[in-house]
């Protein structure tokens, strides 16, 4: 028998009938399977991770660790500077349960990149249940990159949560084409004095996929700086539920917070529902956020074909432009071609119909 968790629960509860204030997640069967990469280190105790309150639910970390597969650490010591290069995780009908857990450190100074690239294949359901932790100490930098491009019949699971320290800068970019059901959490908290947390996503819905995304971005200490920016198109029955919050909490005096959120409607049968909340507890701050969702500009559209560009290249044209300035900080031209090939190749998949 199947099992049921709820998770991504808003920060601050609204009406029931909008259904944003949590969701249920139905679990598949699960067994404890082996998965073809092996990690390189041993666990890593992250005592920053005791004090708070990350992922979709307590019920899905807890099922990581009982059914951890895999498990890695990327550690920069002091005044180092570490490109860990691509991790490639592939499902498919031999390995079609990845239970993951990544430890990244950062001590003072240090710098770290790192791309983890998720990808399935074969005729079986998959479940993915990952589980990304960052500790960025003292004036360190952090840049993670997190590539989905699954087939529809996965259901994945991904948590992310950040510790930030004083000076430290911790950027994630996120690229989600390609899911059958998607959820994923991220948790930023900006501890330390002069902090930063930047968030650039981007995602494509097609067929009847669901994507349930829940950020957070806590600023605790002064004059932290925080921007949430997610760019995102829809097509056929795809359904997204997105959830951003700006939290100050007293005593983060001098902050500084953004979170936007656009969304294009490529068919009339997609369905879009945006929450975001800010919630300050401080007076000194400044907080901005905006969301919105429509259908291509009809103005764009007429210009580009004045210039020779087709109906169909110009509504391919518009959509890309919302995704190229994510796609290109990944700054590998090998992984920049094979993103943007899930991306056209969506667009092309029956057509956009707008």
């Amino acid at each position: 028998m199947k099992a049921s968790i709820i998770g991504n629960e808003i920060a601050f509860k609204t009406f029931n009938f909008l259904k944003v204030n949590d969701t249920e997640i139905s679990i598949p069967n699960l067994v404890q399977k082996e998965f073809k990469l092996k990690g390189n280190n041993e666990y890593v105790k992250i005592d920053e991770f005791d004090k708070i309150k990350y992922g979709i639910s307590k019920e899905a970390l807890d099922l990581n660790i009982k059914y951890l597969n895999y498990y890695n650490s990327y550690i920069a010591g002091k005044d180092d500077k570490k490109d860990f290069g691509l991790y490639l995780f592939e499902l498919d009908d031999d390995y079609d349960t990845l239970s993951d857990m990544h430890d990244i450190v950062a001590e003072k100074n240090s710098k770290i990149r790192l791309v983890l690239d998720y990808t399935s294949s074969g005729d079986l359901n998959k479940f993915r249940n990952s589980v990304i932790r960052i500790l960025a100490k003292e004036k360190s930098v952090v840049d993670l990159f997190i590539i989905q491009r699954d087939s529809l019949d996965t259901l994945a699971l991904e948590s992310i949560g950040i510790y930030a320290c004083e000076g430290a800068i911790v950027n994630v970019y996120q690229y989600e084409v390609g899911a059958g059901k998607l959820y994923t959490n991220y948790k930023c908290e900006l501890i330390g004095d002069s902090s930063q947390g930047n968030l650039n996503s981007i995602y494509f819905g097609q067929k009847d996929e669901y994507l349930n995304m829940n950020y957070d971005m806590i600023h605790s200490g002064k004059k932290t700086i925080s921007n949430i920016m997610v760019n995102g198109a829809l097509k056929d029955k795809s359904i997204k539920n997105f959830k951003s919050n700006l939290q100050f909490i007293e005593g983060a005096s001098g902050a500084v917070g953004s979170e936007e959120e656009y969304t294009i409607l490529l068919d009339d049968s997609v369905h879009s529902t945006s929450v975001p909340l800010m919630l300050a507890h401080e007076d000194d701050v400044v907080g901005n956020h905006a969301s919105s969702a429509g259908k291509l500009d009809k103005n764009q559209l007429f210009y580009l074909m004045t210039r020779g560009i087709s109906l169909e290249e110009a509504e391919a044209l518009i959509v890309e432009s919302k995704f190229s300035s994510a796609i290109d900080m990944i700054n590998d031209d090998k992984l920049e071609d094979e993103v943007w090939h899930s991306v056209r190749k969506i667009i092309k998949e029956g057509g956009l119909n707008v």
